[in-house]
């Protein structure tokens, strides 16, 4: 299957319609309005694809906006400026990667204790995440919240720490079984006196084992660098990322095949990771039946795709605190490996715990929306009316005729009032199973 990647082209029988816009949106952000959606659809898959991968050229909110965020030393500050950013930043992808990234390298202020280190690990995603996988990896090894978080700030030469370099090479770039226990303490002895101070990171060399390494087969008086440099050519860790990367932005359980063609872009655009997104945000692959509706939707794609959907702004704090209620805190993953997601996100008290969470964004119990929900639904008269409505905003119109009928019920209950049919028929939507997916 040599085509995977591909460039993916409407046809007669496989046309760029609603559904396939609001996958794209959804995978390559947190989705968007319907009207943004139709749009989109009108422009064709190429003008959708460029909207959906552009980036920054200027400084963004990102960067303006941070010193103000960190300056109070407040975590849930800080979460709340990510689901700020996650909702209104013009560059939705920069956002998706950076949530990518967070999951990546999971690190939790839990142990950290330092909301500013944690606001500054954030913007370096923002800064670096589209780049070169190098350069991203380079500054990960110097970011001062990941150090502290792996213990690396009490790493010497004289009692080399090896959970840093451990979780360097089995979570952030290789995987298990493609490195020794002998690479490891090498490495360990590289990252010596590499720690953190006033809550940067300070290099101490006097704590930092000077003596020749052996890292992968590479021999001398190696540094972290080094080991990066030596760890980001193997073709182990494309493959790594490769796999992270299909299962983030396409399919749960990718195929080897899938493996090895987008470890190959990834390693022909020179470790470029904007550059293999887009060949995969653009292939055949990502579009596929296969990949719609593949993966089940984690606490931050349910409530800020939703609020997203319906084109609305929210409370920042009050969402936040929703995802987190979910089993989702932003900064503060549960360990290392971060997030298990996928099926581990439901379970019938969690369905309850979203259907409530729903039920109250929606009736405007949880951080006003604005504008109403209520207000996309003025010019439905009839239940069918306000059952195609949600269904168009919530289900890209894919939906099956009994649950259609089912939500043209849900909104014949409330007669003429117009603002409890819409609430009823939007949270009836996001009950669907089919609303659980992305």
């Amino acid at each position: 299957m040599n085509d995977l990647l591909a460039p993916w082209e409407s046809s007669p029988a496989d046309a760029f319609d609603l559904a396939k816009v609001g996958h794209l949106l959804r995978r390559a952000g947190f989705g968007a309005s319907l009207p943004v959606r139709r749009q989109l659809q009108q422009g064709g898959v190429v003008k959708a694809i460029e909207y959906a991968v552009r980036v920054a050229g200027a400084p963004g909110p990102e960067q303006t906006m941070l010193p103000d965020v960190i300056a109070f030393g407040d975590i849930q500050r800080v979460r709340a400026f990510r689901v700020w950013l996650a909702l209104h930043s013009a560059h939705s992808l920069a956002q998706r990667v950076s949530y990518f990234w967070h999951g990546h390298f999971a690190t939790s202020n839990q142990k950290v204790n330092d909301p500013r280190a944690m606001a500054m690990q954030m913007a370096t995603f923002d800064r670096l995440g589209l780049g070169r996988f190098d350069e991203l990896l380079a500054a990960m090894c110097r970011d001062a919240a990941l150090l502290r978080w792996l213990d690396n700030d009490v790493n010497t030469k004289s009692k080399p720490n090896e959970n840093f370099a451990r979780e360097l090479f089995e979570l952030f770039t290789l995987g298990r079984g493609h490195y020794s226990e002998a690479d490891i303490r090498e490495a360990a002895r590289c990252f010596t006196g590499w720690h953190v101070h006033d809550g940067a990171f300070h290099f101490v060399p006097y704590l930092h084992d000077i003596g020749d390494k052996v890292v992968f087969g590479v021999r001398g008086n190696l540094d972290g660098d080094d080991v990066v440099a030596a760890t980001v050519t193997r073709r182990e860790s494309a493959e790594f990322l490769a796999t992270r990367w299909l299962r983030f932005f396409v399919h749960p359980e990718p195929e080897r095949t899938e493996i090895d063609a987008l470890a190959a872009a990834y390693e022909r655009a020179g470790r470029d990771v904007h550059a293999t997104l887009t060949t995969l945000l653009r292939s055949r692959l990502f579009f596929s039946p296969r990949a719609y509706r593949s993966k089940v939707k984690s606490p931050a794609d349910f409530v800020l795709g939703l609020v997203r959907a319906l084109g609305a702004r929210g409370a920042a704090t009050e969402l936040a605190a929703a995802m987190a209620q979910l089993g989702e805190a932003w900064l503060e993953p549960p360990s290392v490996e971060g997030w298990h997601g996928e099926r581990a996100w439901l379970s019938p008290a969690s369905w309850l715990l979203r259907s409530n969470c729903a039920a109250e964004l929606v009736a405007g119990r949880l951080g006003k929306l604005t504008p109403a929900p209520s207000s996309l639904f003025e010019h439905c008269r009839q239940p069918a009316d306000f059952a195609r409505e949600a269904c168009l905003l919530l289900l890209d119109g894919v939906i099956t005729e009994a649950d259609r009928t089912r939500l043209g019920e849900v909104a014949a209950v409330h007669g003429k009032d117009v603002e409890a049919a819409a609430v009823a028929v939007l949270h009836a939507a996001t009950c669907l199973p089919e609303f659980q997916l992305t």
